[in-house]
């Protein structure tokens, strides 16, 4: 079994697929971790009769789609085999006091979330929550990223935390 989900190994994916492998005693399932789901989705056709874990909260900008629309949209290449909850990694709103750009970086998924809370100026979606902490310390006023993969300065202030439950979608890929 080879389960396609979004990496790096810092995401919530790869740790939803990992509880997945032990949950269900698969130990000779692997995990192939992908930038981007977009890049998963757009390979489709490659990974026959592999898997796609996926969140519901799953949003891509790059393909305007929602988890909701991915499900419909490719019934004939995806068949839902399962669902389970798995906790998020506890979600941090970060602000860089000394920073004044007006720049937010956040998973597309969580964009409103933090947006809602900081009003940025400018905000950059990322494909994962790691990669959008990556981005803010470049030049980033604001971020929502995971506790897990942050280190505070003394700049730096936890605005909000979070502790979402999710739900995960497990589909074999038909291909075409």
């Amino acid at each position: 079994m080879i389960i396609h989900t979004l990496g790096p190994q810092e995401t919530d994916s790869n740790d939803a697929a990992q509880y997945y492998i032990q949950h269900n005693a698969l130990s000779k399932a692997q995990i192939v971790l992908s930038a981007s789901y977009t890049d998963i989705i757009n390979a489709l056709p490659q990974y026959q009769n592999d898997f796609l874990l996926i969140p519901t909260a799953f949003k891509s900008v790059a393909l305007n789609l929602t988890w909701g629309e991915l499900h419909y949209q490719y019934l004939d290449q995806l068949e839902l085999k399962d669902c389970f909850i798995h906790r998020l990694n506890p979600l941090v709103m970060i602000e860089h006091c000394q920073r004044k750009s007006g720049i937010a970086y956040s998973h597309p998924a969580t964009a409103k979330l933090l947006a809602a809370k900081v009003h940025p100026q400018q905000m950059y979606y990322s494909a994962s929550k790691y990669l959008a902490y990556q981005q803010y310390l470049h030049d980033g006023q604001y971020t929502l990223t995971n506790e897990k993969n942050i280190v505070l300065s003394s700049e730096e202030k936890i605005i909000a935390r979070y502790e979402p439950q999710m739900i995960w979608s497990l589909y074999q890929i038909k291909g075409l």
